[in-house]
């Protein structure tokens, strides 16, 4: 019998990496994640042939995270990637292959940018992110600092049926039915970086929200998950977990296809 775990508080995407996240109150999730996710992400021009991670992210230029992507219509199947603006801290806006905006971002970093666009969505590790509300809360006392849960930047925010914190972090190898279609296998905690010390508001860091991560939580906090099966999840979902035999049934007869 599977066994409710939680409950779908806040649901976000986004469309650009290191930009802000679109909250959504319904999204389709395909195979290859929440439509819309990640889709887009700018390149910086002098490190695209020497490094493996080359994205223009908010370590480089915090002020990205104040670049807001816009859907005049949110992404379905039938138009995964539908037309989108970016609206900059100015209060421009462009489409995200705009020559103003290339120059905009090659201004604030130093160096030459450019587009790559992918409808798999360009993701630096899994499918789907999760955190638990309750760890939000915790992890703010721990550190002393004032945290605001989008800090963690996760897709799927929930309140554990438990009411505790990092419940979570007992959550992997597990299958999720989320709502009545979704199914996802949560493969592996999420490992952390100083983007969860940028202030969303000021942009200033402060270094005790990752040490704090790094000192009790092995450098982990909050999860990350694979879409098994596709459908809508919507913000009041509950999430169940899956018995064990249903996760080795499901292997086995996905191994057989």
């Amino acid at each position: 019998m599977s066994e409710v775990i939680a409950t779908i508080t806040h649901l976000y995407i986004y469309p650009v990496k290191s930009m802000a996240g679109v909250a959504l109150q319904a999204a389709h999730v395909g195979l290859d994640g929440i439509l819309g996710d990640r889709i887009f992400t700018f390149i910086r021009g002098d490190q695209a042939a020497t490094n493996s991670f080359p994205w223009l992210t908010a370590r480089e230029v915090s002020r990205l995270l104040h670049y807001r992507p816009v859907f005049p219509t949110l992404p379905t199947p039938s138009q995964p990637i539908p037309p989108i603006q970016i609206r900059t801290p100015d209060g421009l806006s462009h489409a995200p292959e705009s020559p103003e905006l290339y120059s905009d971002l090659a201004n604030q970093y130093g160096h030459s940018v450019f587009l790559l666009k992918s409808s798999r969505g360009i993701f630096d590790c899994q499918h789907i992110s999760l955190f638990n509300l309750r760890s939000v809360s915790a992890l703010s006392t721990e550190s002393g600092a004032d945290l605001d849960h989008r800090q963690f930047r996760a897709n799927i925010y929930i309140e554990p049926a438990s009411g505790k914190a990092f419940d979570e972090e007992m959550w992997t190898d597990c299958l999720f039915q989320i709502g009545d279609q979704v199914l996802t296998g949560v493969t592996q905690r999420d490992t952390r970086c100083m983007m969860i010390n940028l202030n969303l508001e000021t942009l200033q860091q402060d270094p005790r929200v990752l040490k704090t991560v790094v000192k009790s939580h092995q450098r982990q906090a909050g999860l990350y998950a694979n879409v098994i099966r596709p459908g809508i999840i919507r913000v009041g979902d509950t999430i169940r977990r899956l018995p064990q035999p249903g996760w080795t049934r499901f292997a086995t007869e996905s191994a057989s296809e």
